[in-house]
């Protein structure tokens, strides 16, 4: 399976995962011109959309996507966020499938009405990918993962030296996003020997260092796993 990132931060997110039968989006976060262009302007090969939660950096083009005939999943709650009765509501543990690929959405934690995250396993080569962003923390292990797709979102001392950055912001991101300690304590509980890949997404602009943030991923994870930041 591959993940490709197309967008990755807070003005837009969207990515491509495919096993080279069936290619989905997970989120539409930018523009639908943007999307067109970075698919090379042929949308064909897309089978579905995945959105996480209802905010626009995640969810801009979800009309555009539903009106050019690709269906779109979310949770109920981010679909009456959204207020768009078109979208196909999925919930946390129950699996469906999208071509062959089979999706099981779980729960994440963040200041959305339903959030959701996703493990996606593709009968075509039997690779997993779990895919989780703006979350402050997660839940799952995730057994016989072969790529993460998992937020880093901020550094807490970073963010501490942010002076002119609004008290209400800073109490955001705090509560609803994932900072890169907390990562490293739950990628410390997995059992990553299956893993080939681990992808770095969301980073904040004013309270991340990528290479802080590689250094300090690759000092949990066994040196056999690639560490990949998605840049915007």
């Amino acid at each position: 399976m591959t993940f490709t990132s197309l967008a990755s931060s807070s003005r837009g997110n969207c990515y491509v995962a495919s096993d080279g039968e069936t290619a989905i989006l997970l989120e539409c976060g930018i523009s639908f011109r943007r999307i067109k262009k970075e698919l090379g302007f042929d949308l064909s090969t897309i089978r579905g959309c995945l959105v996480s939660h209802e905010h626009k950096d995640h969810a801009k083009s979800v009309m555009d996507m539903i009106k050019s005939g690709i269906e779109v999943f979310a949770s109920e709650g981010t679909a009456e966020a959204l207020d768009c009765a078109l979208i196909t509501p999925v919930e946390a543990g129950a699996q469906f499938r999208v071509g062959s690929l089979e999706i099981m959405p779980f729960r994440t934690w963040h200041d959305a009405k339903e959030p959701l995250g996703f493990l996606i396993y593709s009968r075509q080569d039997g690779e997993r990918l779990v895919f989780a962003t703006d979350t402050v923390n997660l839940g799952h292990t995730f057994p016989g993962v072969n790529l993460l797709a998992l937020e880093a979102n901020y550094d807490k001392d970073i963010l501490d030296r942010c002076e002119r950055m609004p008290e209400k912001v800073r109490h955001r991101v705090t509560n609803s996003h994932m900072e890169i300690q907390s990562l490293c304590r739950y990628l410390r509980t997995l059992d990553l020997s299956a893993c080939r890949v681990l992808y770095l997404l969301h980073l904040s602009n004013a309270a991340s260092s990528e290479g802080r943030f590689i250094e300090r991923v690759r000092q949990v994870v066994p040196q056999h796993v690639r560490v990949i930041v998605c840049e915007e």
